[in-house]
């Protein structure tokens, strides 16, 4: 009883109902809305907003690029792939995770994620609706556990912890008349009945004595008869602890039977005139003392998952505290996409699933040419992408055939829809498919609606449209722009709201995170069950068989004592009628002198 209301520091490592009690209170005033804590957490989350609105605007900004980028990028373009596209996004293949996702993968691993993750939390359950389903979610606990306590107090401290010692005590008792009595017959048997026969035996008066043999008889009586008196006290108090057990084990001590039996465990909602019973009190003492039961009385006060933001609070502190020394954001990354996105944004290679056969000479340098019009590096540095300008010389040698987009002229112009298959039908065949591809080229370059263009509001509304070669690499810059810019941004903001989140927050939920820390991991109740259990083997499996056990005692203590009172009284009863008998003879034979003295036996 004292570790279940006082709590214990060891094995088992409990809390206390008491100690409970106290600090869910403490918990609800914390969390009190206009408390000094909640005022400051909300004052701090204000004086952060602007954080919380650059790392949201750089995450969207990164989220809004990687899908225009992907819808761009899934598939090949009149069999042209998107350099730029998979380079930004990732490769499966190659295992190249993307430039973007490299900078998302940078800021989950920064200090401005940990404050994030810490703000989100915050906000998400210490402001608001949340925050008030909690504060009341914790005042009925707090009511709950006064139920619980005065129930336990009631039923198990008064009712069976005073039985307990009274048993003990009765145990006990019983323990010690029985040996004393067990003596007393050892006595009776060996040295008192011997005496009295021996006594007996050995007279030489004329009329041997009764009175050993009467006090012999007498004393054995007197053992017979408190024997069977103790053995049928022993089985009269059996029997009610037999059903006892029966019910408790059987009936109240169930799941249902706990809610079944609220108004003898005494879980009355507080102040009910109708005594109804209080829900969360019950499930607390269903999980301590249940069979079932898991123990966990913070569940069964539906408070650990409402508290659950302790965990995750706590967990975000020591991870920013482990983030701090490193920068926020690393502007180089962010450098390097907008750089790409300049030379690389519109880079597409010819690469197609199935080539068609081209010159044995020409192929190696058509498969992977560019839109571009001239010749360039390649994103290696070392590698060199050929554009349309030798693209069409090789198709036919220099002067042959010149590209609508290309810089050099002369020759067949080739546009999107020229020369037709028709008019080059009675060139080489890889003449034809190089100007299959040729023309491939031109209609990415001219058509107005092949790539996706969306933008993104300042409310991060997206709207969806589509664009022409050129727009769609001058949106590539400028979404590259725009997240680079938000990186800056964010990186500023972080710096300035460091001291707010990862000190000033964390020093107003202080004492709060220490209270509910100390009810989620100290408040198992299991161990209750265990005592409970041990009381019950203890009564019913061992005092129970140890009462039957000793009434079957009592009852051969007393019929081998009663075998001795019988034998003692028929002696008792010879010597005594033989001495009334002679006397009385001896006193007629005086007085009349024809009587015999002699000693008639019976």
């Amino acid at each position: 009883a004292d570790e279940t209301l006082n709590g214990s520091p060891s094995e088992p490592n409990f809390l206390g109902v008491d100690e409970g009690i106290q600090r869910i209170s403490m918990v609800r005033r914390l969390l009190d809305v206009d408390g000094r804590a909640m005022t400051d957490v909300r004052a701090i989350l204000d004086e952060t907003a602007s954080f919380a609105a650059s790392m949201d605007a750089l995450l969207m900004r990164i989220s809004h690029m990687k899908r225009v980028l992907t819808l761009v990028g899934q598939h090949k373009i009149m069999e042209h792939t998107c350099w730029f596209c998979e380079r930004s996004i990732g490769n499966n293949a190659t295992g190249d995770i993307g430039l973007l996702n490299e900078l998302t993968l940078t800021i989950q691993q920064s200090s401005a994620d940990a404050m994030r993750s810490i703000q989100q939390a915050a906000e998400s359950t210490l402001t608001g609706k949340p925050l008030v389903d909690v504060s009341g979610a914790v005042q009925r606990g707090n009511v709950a556990l006064e139920v619980f306590k005065r129930g336990y107090a009631s039923t198990m401290v008064e009712g069976y912890g005073g039985s307990a010692s009274l048993i003990k005590t009765l145990e006990d008792a019983r323990h010690t008349v029985f040996r004393f009595m067990c003596a007393f017959c050892v006595l009776h048997a060996c040295v008192i009945s011997n005496v009295a026969i021996y006594q007996t035996r050995r007279s030489k008066a004329k009329y041997p004595g009764s009175m050993p043999s009467f006090v012999t008889w007498f004393c054995g009586f007197c053992a017979a008869t408190l024997g069977l008196l103790f053995a049928g006290g022993s089985v009269l108090v059996a029997i009610p602890i037999s059903e006892v057990c029966h019910f408790w084990r059987y009936d109240i001590f169930t799941h249902e039977g706990i809610s079944d039996y609220y108004r003898q465990l005494g879980l009355l909602e507080l102040g009910s005139p109708t005594k109804t019973a209080n829900p969360l009190a019950v499930d607390v003492w269903r999980t301590c003392f249940a069979p079932n039961g898991t123990g966990d009385a913070l569940a069964a006060l539906q408070l650990r998952d409402k508290l659950d933001f302790q965990r995750v609070l706590q967990d975000g502190f020591i991870s920013l505290e482990d983030k701090m020394a490193g920068a926020v954001v690393d502007i180089a990354k962010f450098e390097l996409l907008v750089s790409q996105a300049r030379s690389f944004g519109g880079l597409f290679i010819l690469s197609p699933e199935d080539p068609l056969p081209l010159e044995p000479n020409a192929a190696s340098k058509m498969i992977g040419s560019s839109l571009d019009a001239d010749d360039r590096e390649g994103p290696d540095g070392e590698s060199l992408i050929y554009g349309l300008n030798t693209y069409a010389s090789l198709i036919a040698g220099p002067g042959q055939y010149s590209f609508a987009h290309g810089t050099a002229g002369g020759g067949t112009l080739i546009t999107a829809t020229t020369p037709t298959a028709e008019e080059v039908s009675g060139e080489l065949m890889v003449r034809q498919n190089a100007l299959i591809y040729a023309r491939l080229k031109e209609q990415i370059l001219s058509a107005p609606d092949v790539f996706r263009c969306d933008t993104m509001d300042a409310t991060f509304q997206v709207v969806e449209r589509t664009c022409g070669f050129e727009e769609f690499k001058a949106s590539v810059l400028n979404y590259a722009e725009q997240v680079r810019d938000a990186g800056v941004l964010l990186g500023q903001e972080a710096q300035s709201a460091r001291q707010l989140i990862a000190y000033d927050l964390q020093s107003s939920l202080g004492q709060l995170l220490f209270e509910v820390k100390a009810l989620r991991e100290l408040f198992m109740c299991r161990f209750l069950w265990k005592r409970w259990e041990d009381f019950d083997l203890s009564l019913c499996n061992i005092a129970l068989p140890g009462l039957l056990q000793g009434a079957l005692s009592w009852l051969v203590l007393s019929g081998s004592t009663l075998v001795l009172v019988v034998l003692h009284y028929k002696m008792w009863r010879h010597l005594l009628d033989n001495k009334v008998v002679g006397e009385e003879l001896e006193r007629f034979a005086k007085k009349y002198g024809y009587l015999s003295t002699a000693v008639v036996p019976k």
